[in-house]
C-alpha cells in the first residue's frame, strides 16, 4: 500500500502535468487561430510547470525508486521508468530551448522553421505522458 501522502503528491503531480499537456493543445488552438503570442506564452506556461513538477516532485521519485530495488533491465516497470525518464528529460530540454528562443526573438518569423522541432517535441512529451500515466496507474493500483 502506497503511503497517502505519496499518493496525493503523485496525483497532484499528475493533474499538473496533465494541466500542463493541455495547454500545450490550447496553444497550439491559438496557433491555428494565428495568435502567436498566446500559443508562445501558452507553451511558456506549460513547460514552467512541467518544470515544477520535474524539481519538485520528479527527480526525488525516480531516485527513490531505483533506491528500493537494484537496476534490472528484465523488469518491464523498471524500463518504462528509464524510457519514461529519457522521453520527458528529451521533451522538456526540447520545451525550453523552443521556448527560450522565442522569447529571445525579436522576428516571430524565426519560429515557423521550427515547426519540424515543435512538432517532435509534442511527439516526445506525448509518448512521456503516455508512460507517466502508465507508471501511475501501476502504481497506484500495486
Amino acid at each position: 500500500m502506497i503511503p497517502i501522502s505519496i499518493l496525493v503528491i503523485s496525483t497532484t503531480s499528475l493533474v499538473v502535468e496533465l494541466a500542463a499537456f493541455g495547454l500545450l493543445f490550447l496553444g497550439y488552438t491559438q496557433k491555428r487561430r494565428r495568435k502567436y503570442r498566446q500559443h508562445g506564452i501558452a507553451m511558456m506556461i506549460a513547460v514552467a510547470l512541467h518544470l515544477i513538477v520535474i524539481l519538485s516532485w520528479m527527480i526525488a521519485s525516480f531516485v527513490s525508486f531505483f533506491r528500493a530495488a537494484p537496476l534490472n533491465l528484465g523488469n518491464a516497470l523498471q524500463v518504462s521508468a528509464l524510457i519514461h525518464v529519457a522521453l520527458g528529460t528529451v521533451a522538456v530540454l526540447m520545451g525550453i530551448w523552443l521556448v527560450g528562443s522565442w522569447r529571445l526573438q525579436a522576428d516571430i518569423q524565426k519560429c515557423f522553421a521550427r515547426k519540424w522541432l515543435m512538432l517532435a517535441t509534442i511527439t516526445v512529451w506525448s509518448g512521456a505522458m503516455f508512460l507517466g500515466i502508465l507508471l501511475y496507474a501501476v502504481l497506484v493500483t500495486s
